[in-house]
């Protein structure tokens, strides 16, 4: 994450927590960074589009689901023209809120993606191997073949097929030795 989008996520971290709004600032955080997809960003930054009709199509979408001051900050964004960095200061924004409430950020690969109801899954069942709350984004690797791998900080979790062949593979060899 470059420092830009860091310094921006930390201020609205310090925001939120200054007004006592982490958890509901979070979510709606989390359904910017769904909704707004690659291209619609196009639109945001188009040159040709003046920063007031942006303004007004963000507040005309998100003014039922986000708070007065949430709409603000990512007003803001369009009048700095730091809305390119959107993603990634949400990013951060995400990650300092995490950090404040003791919950561990990881990936749990998969050959194909994972629903929601199993990535909590498996976030419980991290969470009582490590002994923290986790929180896991789902990246897809197809050389998995089948199973997941998880990854929290410097812990692994391989249950894929991959790693499973590359075991076998190991034991035979050693074992022809």
């Amino acid at each position: 994450m470059d420092q830009l989008a860091e310094r921006y996520g930390i201020a609205l971290f310090e925001l939120a927590k200054e007004e006592n709004q982490i958890d509901e600032w979070q979510k709606q955080g989390k359904i910017i960074q769904t909704v707004l997809t690659p291209e619609m960003n196009k639109f945001f930054v188009a040159e040709q589009i003046t920063k007031e009709e942006k303004k007004e199509v963000l507040i005309q979408a998100f003014k039922n689901v986000l708070s007065p001051r949430m709409l603000d900050f990512v007003c803001l964004l369009i009048d700095h023209h730091r809305f390119t960095h959107i993603q990634s200061i949400l990013m951060g924004f995400n990650s300092a809120c995490n950090q404040s409430k003791n919950i561990k950020e990881g990936f749990v690969y998969s050959a194909r993606p994972l629903t929601e109801n199993q990535i909590h899954e498996i976030e419980d069942a991290m969470a009582k191997k490590i002994n923290f709350k986790c929180e896991l984004i789902n990246r897809i690797d197809a050389r998995l073949l089948s199973g997941f791998r998880v990854v929290i900080d410097n812990e692994v979790v391989d249950t894929s097929m991959k790693n499973k062949i590359m075991n076998m593979k190991r034991e035979l060899l050693q074992g022809a030795r």
